[in-house]
């Protein structure tokens, strides 16, 4: 699949952040993704290789960050059109529906606006290949998220996914 994605400078951030497609199996976005995983570990407890296994079949597009040439942050958009939401009812989610997945930025680059840009160049692309709604999944210790989220459009939904029934999970949608 051919995106038109173009290299952003995001202006409002003390050093500027590229943003640049790259295949889902790129060692700077699987490096990135771990440190997420990882940061998730230590926020929640628990076994940080549990944490979900994404179908690369199924993602649309990865996006990694860099400042100065240095990876600093990823994200990933995948299509979640017709599978089943997890919520135990036999629901799936409706047609054109992508999933945000993995968004993180390192934390000495965080506050400088390369989340943003990187969840701008996320929506921009799934608007460019046809989806009408973003979903999420984040949770109660990533208050920063969830405010960004919010900060966003993004508004709360109810659970789904793999931690719908874990009373720190929260959930946000968005009409592209």
């Amino acid at each position: 699949m051919s995106i038109d994605l173009h290299t952003v400078a995001d202006t409002d951030a003390p050093a500027a952040a590229e943003v640049v497609e790259v295949p889902w199996e790129d060692a700077d976005a699987v490096a990135l993704r771990a440190e997420a995983v990882a940061e998730l570990g230590r926020r929640y407890g628990g076994d940080a290789d549990a944490q979900e296994v994404i179908d690369p079949a199924t993602v649309v597009v990865t996006l990694v960050a860099r400042v100065g040439g240095v990876p600093v942050g990823c994200g990933s958009v995948r299509d979640v059109s017709g599978v089943d939401d997890g919520r135990g009812r036999g629901s799936a989610h409706p047609a054109a529906t992508a999933e945000v997945k993995r968004v993180w930025v390192a934390e000495e680059y965080r506050g400088r606006g390369v989340a943003r840009r990187l969840m701008g160049e996320l929506e921009r692309v799934a608007r460019q290949v046809g989806f009408r709604r973003f979903v999420l999944e984040t949770g109660t210790e990533q208050p920063e998220a969830m405010a960004m989220y919010a900060a966003l459009g993004y508004e709360p939904i109810e659970s789904y996914g793999r931690y719908a029934a874990e009373d720190d999970q929260r959930c946000f949608g968005k009409r592209l």
